[in-house]
This record gives structure tokens, C-alpha cells and sequence, in this order.
């Protein structure tokens, strides 16, 4: 395995980890309107530090190694699926912002109006995820 392939590999690691944490500290902000606020503000640290970081990086290392043999067969669908893995996580960072913007001035209201946009960014997020984690597993184990 060479060290972009582990890099790459790494990053993922953190990503869903980081994604993972994120549903426990989302799960918490559930409580009240102050642990809402919390959660938004420790959300939104932990996109900035740890999960913008590391699906950037998934991005930059997958998109060296992609040679012309990727973007055919089942490989193309993994790297469409990671694409698109990508671009939900971002519509949930979007969202991450926006509430937390809402969260300094305390508008509670402000910031369950981004739950929609949280929502379709997680919908689509996991199922795309799992399906390129999948086939990259297949492809390791292949």
C-alpha cells in the first residue's frame, strides 16, 4: 500500500469517526434549547478542526490517485458515490454554519429552520458513504 492510499485511508477513518461523534453531540443538543445551543457551537468546532480537514483531505488524495482505468466499470461508481458523499457532507456543514450563527444570537428559531437542509445532507450522506466505503472494500479484498 503505497503513502497516498494510506493517507487516503486515514482520512476516511477520521471522517466517519468524527461524523459518528457528531451524531452523539447532535443527540445531546435534543435535551433543551441550551444544549442546543451547545451542540451547535461544538458542531460547528468540530467541522472546522476535524471533519472539513479530513473529507478535504479523502478528496485530494482520491482525486491523485484516480487514473483513466477508475473511471470505468464499478470503480466509477465508487468514486461518484464518494463524490456525493462529499457534497451531502458539505450541505450538512452549510447547515452547521448557519445554526451556528443563529446559536451566538440565541435564535432558537433560526436554528431548527436549518434541520431540513441537516437532514438531507445526513440522508444522502450515509447511504453514499457506505456504498464506497463498500465497494473500496471490495476492491482491497478483491
Amino acid at each position: 500500500m503505497n503513502i497516498l492510499l494510506s493517507i487516503h485511508l486515514l482520512a476516511i477513518g477520521i471522517w466517519i469517526g468524527v461524523v459518528a461523534a457528531e451524531f452523539a453531540i447532535e443527540f445531546d443538543g435534543l435535551k433543551d434549547s441550551p444544549s442546543l445551543i451547545k451542540a451547535s457551537k461544538l458542531h460547528y468546532l468540530t467541522d472546522i478542526w476535524v471533519e472539513i480537514p479530513a473529507f478535504v483531505v479523502v478528496f485530494v488524495t482520491g482525486a491523485f490517485m484516480i487514473t483513466e482505468k477508475h473511471l470505468a466499470g464499478l470503480f466509477l461508481y465508487k468514486v461518484i458515490f464518494g463524490v456525493l458523499a462529499i457534497i451531502f457532507n458539505g450541505v450538512c456543514v452549510y447547515a452547521v454554519f448557519k445554526r451556528k450563527g443563529y446559536a451566538v444570537s440565541g435564535d432558537i428559531d433560526g436554528m431548527i429552520s436549518t434541520d431540513p437542509a441537516m437532514r438531507l445532507g445526513g440522508a444522502g450522506f450515509i447511504p453514499s458513504f457506505l456504498v464506497a466505503f463498500g465497494i473500496g472494500i471490495y476492491f482491497m479484498v478483491k
